[in-house]
């Protein structure tokens, strides 16, 4: 009986020191407008749900100069943005990314990378100024459920910190008319785009 009670626990702990945590799923990719996965290193034009013009850039709002902030502007094409993953050469989902937006010559010198910035009580715009893997500086981009929003995403600040804010990036109309990229109370509502490969705007799609 102690020979077999010796073996039983025998087994018993091989098995508890041999089992592995179930991995999750792969984390499903963001892809453009002809359905082809983001890849980093490369530069997208951000543009609304509804049209191919109206993307994201920089801007100085607030009554300053500096930091700039992420702005939808109606009626430019907007700025190549550009995602970074740790550790994949695709831009996934419900990921903690970077997001940069380089535009060069600015007057203003600090990183182009997104960050929130506070500026009241429980209300971020979304602006520069950040650095990879800080905490205000990690946004996901999410994927509108339904079967025909396959190429339909919004962006969400929620760092996979456990007690973080986690809410929808949406836009705040300031008082000049700017609609600035922001976060908190009143922005309910996520913005819904569609990404378009800076290399391929233009071209004949109609084939791919």
């Amino acid at each position: 009986m102690k020979f077999i009670s010796l073996c039983f626990l025998i087994s018993l702990l091989v098995l508890l020191f041999n089992t592995q945590p179930l991995q999750g799923a792969e984390p499903e990719p963001v892809v453009d407008k002809q359905g082809n996965p983001l890849q980093r290193g490369e530069g997208y034009y951000v543009f609304p749900l509804w049209a191919d013009n109206g993307g994201i850039t920089l801007s100085p709002t607030r009554n300053r100069t500096c930091p700039l902030d992420i702005i939808r502007n109606p009626a430019a094409l907007g700025s190549s943005v550009y995602f970074t993953a740790p550790g994949l050469d695709y831009i996934p989902t419900q990921t903690d990314l970077t997001i940069e937006i380089p535009i060069l010559g600015s007057p203003c010198k600090e990183p182009k990378i997104w960050k929130l910035s506070k500026e009241g009580s429980g209300f971020w715009f979304v602006s520069t100024g950040g650095a990879a893997g800080n905490l205000v500086s990690k946004f996901k981009i999410e994927r509108l459920e339904g079967e025909h929003a396959y190429e339909i995403y919004s962006f969400k600040f929620c760092p996979s910190v456990p007690g973080t804010l986690c809410a929808p990036v949406g836009t705040f109309e300031d008082s000049d008319g700017t609609k600035v990229m922001a976060v908190g109370d009143g922005i309910d509502e996520p913005y819904y785009v569609r990404f378009q490969k800076v290399s391929t705007f233009g071209q004949d799609l109609s084939s791919v």
